[in-house]
């Protein structure tokens, strides 16, 4: 076999292998854009993914709050929840009973969310010890979407965490209305203390009803 034969030989199944190089990229991105489509075609038909999660809520502490919440941006549906641990409250009451928790939830919408009082932290902190909940207590959440493509979520919540934590005692704007409706009008403006403001408005209602009067005696005559 001289060279020229070896040569055309090499320059076909060079050939050949960028044919099939060729053939298996254009394979590749064609189920990649099918996958992409079929994405989108579920995201339109479902609204967005779906994310639900249970977690322990701090923003009223010393409250601590349950909390299941749809974060994602598409309905949920066929909502099933799993508990490692009983959670319960330093009453007694048992929050995992609940129906919703217990037996799931039919829909969430996004954005939406169902909270309950769990217990203030420090009688919460002595039932998970008590309990020997030390690192906390695993959450499994399992859903769907419109379309039916499944989900699942899973992590712990640990109030033990924030033992030992100080709580700034805050006032908000509701406080202060609560505490403006309970002054009496005595408390609110006592006798001979009353702003010049309030004074000076009198002094001008007063002249505003004289010219009034004056105005309407001239009309008289």
């Amino acid at each position: 076999m001289d060279a020229a034969t070896i040569a055309q030989i090499a320059s076909s199944a060079t050939n050949v292998l960028l044919v099939l190089v060729f053939g298996v990229g254009y394979y590749y991105i064609y189920r990649v854009s099918q996958k992409s489509l079929e994405e989108m075609r579920q995201d339109r038909v479902s609204g967005g993914r779906p994310q639900v999660i249970i977690e322990a809520d701090y923003r009223r502490l010393p409250e601590i709050d349950l909390v299941v919440r749809n974060v994602g941006g598409g309905p949920a549906k066929d909502i099933e929840f799993d508990f490692s641990s009983t959670i319960k409250s330093s009453t007694g009451f048992v929050l995992s009973d609940l129906f919703y928790l217990k037996n799931g939830m039919d829909f969430l919408g996004p954005g939406g969310e169902i909270r309950c009082l769990w217990d203030d932290l420090e009688s919460l902190e002595g039932v998970m010890k008590e309990e020997g909940l030390l690192d906390g207590i695993r959450v499994t959440a399992r859903y769907q979407d419109l379309s039916g493509s499944y989900f699942e979520n899973s992590w712990k919540m640990n109030p033990l965490l924030y033992e030992g934590i100080r709580n700034a005692d805050r006032k908000d704007m509701e406080d202060l209305v609560l505490a403006v409706e309970k002054l009496s009008p005595e408390e609110a403006e006592p006798d001979g203390q009353r702003s010049e403001s309030s004074e000076e408005y009198e002094q001008a209602e007063e002249e505003s009803e004289s010219s009034y009067g004056e105005s309407t005696n001239e009309s008289r005559n």
